[in-house]
């Protein structure tokens, strides 16, 4: 970011899938159940969040998730198998649209989240369909303190890193640890006036069920005190895009689109 915010902003991203490890509509169900969970415990905190989904046209979860307000968004769940630097503009840029297109009483879709790998030169086909903002692989900028906050990448499209990924990856800690880092994470967003981005891996909670879910609401708690105190907002990704790109001085520019073919 190229200036500070008037205040810390926490966003909220949930990747919505089920383990390729765990086919079949047992795990469809418990995904069902965890998402009906997460509905209950961000209207409870009134907290929004960007949701993201394979394909959102076909989303039953999307249509329920869009149904209760609260500033919820429908994203794309970016997978490999059409997104990287291997994949070619034209499939990249076909199979972008058909998820993206919006039929009557469908979701506007402006957020891409990437589970794995990268853009690549495809920027410009996201600002084609409309795209904001672009939710990075988790530790796809590890190490580059430069990309800690997010960047514009072209002309309004801006790009987020994960900041923190829960539930964690401890074998040791309750719920596979993270509290103290997410706190932490937002605390340091609060003094700094910056962005701290949290992903939720919905998978992930099914597995490690109970002790993930608790842990996971000790930070939405934290995080709904710190709003209601007035020096945090709470952001769906659209939203936080929005509000960077108002902050951001105009320049004049010449058009990046290029055709998919």
């Amino acid at each position: 970011m190229n200036a500070r915010l008037p205040r810390g902003i926490l966003t909220i991203s949930i990747d919505l899938e089920v383990e390729a490890a765990r086919p079949g509509r047992a795990a469809e169900r418990s995904l069902e159940e965890v998402t009906f969970w997460l509905l209950e415990v961000l209207s409870k905190y009134q907290l929004p969040a960007t949701w993201a989904v394979a394909d959102p046209v076909a989303s039953v979860a999307g249509e329920r998730i869009l149904s209760l307000g609260a500033g919820h968004e429908i994203a794309v769940l970016g997978e490999s198998t059409w997104i990287g630097h291997e994949v070619g503009r034209s499939h990249f840029g076909r199979e972008l649209a058909r998820r993206t297109v919006r039929g009557r009483g469908g979701p506007a879709i402006s957020t891409l989240v990437l589970k794995s790998g990268e853009l690549g030169d495809h920027c410009d086909l996201a600002i084609k369909q409309g795209l904001t903002a672009v939710r990075h692989a988790a530790g796809a900028h590890r190490g580059k303190s430069a990309r800690l906050q997010p960047q514009t990448l072209h002309y309004g499209l801006w790009s987020f890193p994960v900041s923190l990924t829960l539930p964690g990856a401890s074998r040791w800690l309750p719920g596979g640890g993270g509290l103290r880092a997410a706190r932490g994470g937002i605390e340091r967003a609060i003094a700094g006036r910056g962005l701290f981005h949290l992903a939720i891996d919905a998978a992930q909670l099914v597995r490690r069920k109970n002790p993930a879910q608790r842990l996971l609401q000790r930070v939405l708690e934290h995080a709904e005190r710190r709003r209601r105190q007035g020096v945090l907002d709470v952001e769906s990704l659209r939203c936080a895009a929005e509000k960077l790109s108002n902050r951001e001085q105009s320049r004049p520019s010449r058009s990046i689109l290029r055709p998919a073919a």
